[in-house]
Order: C-alpha cells, then structure tokens, then sequence
C-alpha cells in the first residue's frame, strides 16, 4: 500500500506539473514542502509509512493543488485585466485594433464591420457644400461690391464734370460782372465829367449876367 501510494504520488506529479508561482511567500512555502515530502520520501524508502504520514502527505498533496489553483487564478485575472486595457484604451498594434473591431462585431451582433469613415466622409461633404456656398456668397457680394464701385465712381465722375460745368459757366459770369463793372465806371466817370462841365457853364453864365447891368450902369453915367 506504501508502495502503490508513493508511484501513485510520483505518477500524479509527473502528469500534473506545477507552474511556477509569482508570489514569493507562495515559492517559499512549496520548496520546504517540497524539501519535507523529499525527507520523507527518502525515508519512507526505509521503512513503512504510518496513517499520519499518509495524511501529511495528503496534506501536501492538497496544498500544491490549492497553490496551482492560486496561480491558474492569479494568471487568469491578469489576463483578463490585460484584455480589459487593451479594449479600454486601445493598441497601436494592427493586428489587436482588428481584433478589437471583429470582437466589438460578435458583441453587438453584427455580421459586417461597420464603415468607421462613412461619418467622417458624410462630414467632409456636408463641408465641402458648406464651403462651396460660402464661395458663392462671397463671389455675390464681390459683384454687388464691384457694382456698388462703378456706380459710385460714375456718380463721383458726373460731380466732377458738373463742377467744371458750374466753374466754368461761373467763370464766365465773373467776365461779364467785370466787363459790366468797367463799363459802369466809365459811364460814371463820363457822367461826372459831363456834370462838372455843365456846372461850369452854369458859373460862367451866371457870372456873366451880373457883370452886364453893371456895365450898363456905367455906360449910363
């Protein structure tokens, strides 16, 4: 029975291997275990094993299990953490973005892969028109600007040649004003004359007819 337990115990460690552990308090406790079952192996080899080294060995047996568990489980979970990550914030890494795209498909039920740039190109046309209309609006007021030019320009034109019509009809007026003028001063300046000159003749005559009764008067005596 010691002999079938003890193949049966080498078998059993030999199809199930223990992976190594990353704990170290979890190393630490299977090598003195394992340094205890190896003592105990070798001194079994001497002589028969007892009910409680049977159950120690159980023991130990059950321990290296729980230990493996721990570690299935401890691998597990950083696994699936690192799977999480990688579907949280993504990878740079083409063949994990497709991967993440074809699970996002399993999970949403899809059967294709959705077209990931038809928003984006929905967007570009919706700004293209956007643009285009834009242009168009600005080409209308460059016109209306350019029409609002030209006929300010024609205005200021029209005033140009208006004011040369009214500077030189103005011009004129003034010639005539002067030539009036002169001719005005001329006739005053002749009416003057001809004033002095019949007041002169007024004297003289006037002069004359009181010399002649006294001349008479003497011619008398």
């Amino acid at each position: 029975m010691v002999s079938w337990n003890q193949n049966h115990l080498k078998k059993h460690n030999s199809e199930s291997p223990i992976q190594p552990m990353q704990s170290p308090k979890l190393t630490v406790q299977r090598a003195s275990k394992r340094d205890e079952r190896e003592r105990l192996e070798a001194r079994h080899k001497k002589e028969d094993l007892s009910r409680d080294d049977l159950l120690f060995l159980l023991s130990i047996l059950e321990g290296e299990l729980q230990a493996r568990d721990e570690v299935i489980a401890v691998l597990k979970s950083e696994k699936t953490d690192s799977a999480l990550l990688g579907a949280q914030y993504g990878s740079s890494r083409p063949e994990k973005v497709l991967r993440a795209l074809q699970r996002d498909s399993l999970w949403t039920q899809q059967d294709h892969l959705q077209d990931v740039y038809k928003e984006t190109r929905a967007e570009l046309n919706n700004l293209v028109k956007a643009q285009k209309r834009s242009s168009e609006g600005m080409q209308e007021q460059l016109l209306e600007v350019s029409r609002s030019h030209k006929e300010a320009l024609h205005r200021l034109e029209e005033q140009e040649r208006s004011r040369r019509d009214f500077t030189h009809k103005s011009t004129g007026l003034t010639t005539l004003l002067e030539e009036d003028r002169e001719r005005l001063k001329l006739l005053v300046a002749k009416e003057r004359e001809y004033q002095e000159i019949k007041d002169t003749k007024v004297s003289e005559r006037a002069a004359g007819g009181a010399e002649a009764p006294g001349q008479r008067t003497d011619r008398h005596h």
